[in-house]
């Protein structure tokens, strides 16, 4: 929960919740009002697609990514998924801001 808190610094992360190891991240047009991206902007596949391509599979539910890794996993198996996962944010990020469809 911590690690993925982590990436509550990135812009299009609304909001970081679930508990132990069934967790999801929201993405959001904008933080502070809460607005969400067009549905056409299938944001949540972007971030799962962009996850897979690196070797993280994470289940996407319209702007939400659903995450439920294995039990038994290592701090440092963590620390990867996390990172991972920031990348394919990231690399969403990058794509719907370069399509016009989020502004940053």
């Amino acid at each position: 929960e911590e690690q993925l808190n982590s990436l509550r610094d990135l812009a299009i992360v609304g909001d970081v919740r679930g508990s132990h190891f069934m967790m999801c991240i929201e993405s959001v047009a904008d933080r502070e009002t809460k607005t969400l991206l067009p549905d056409e902007a299938k944001v949540g596949d972007r971030i799962a697609r962009h996850a897979q391509d690196r070797g993280l599979i994470v289940r996407p539910l319209a702007h939400l990514n659903v995450m439920s890794p294995p039990l038994p996993l290592t701090r440092v198996q963590i620390d990867e998924f996390v990172s991972i996962l920031r990348e394919a944010v990231q690399a969403t990020m990058d794509d719907l801001a370069r399509e016009g469809i989020w502004l940053g």
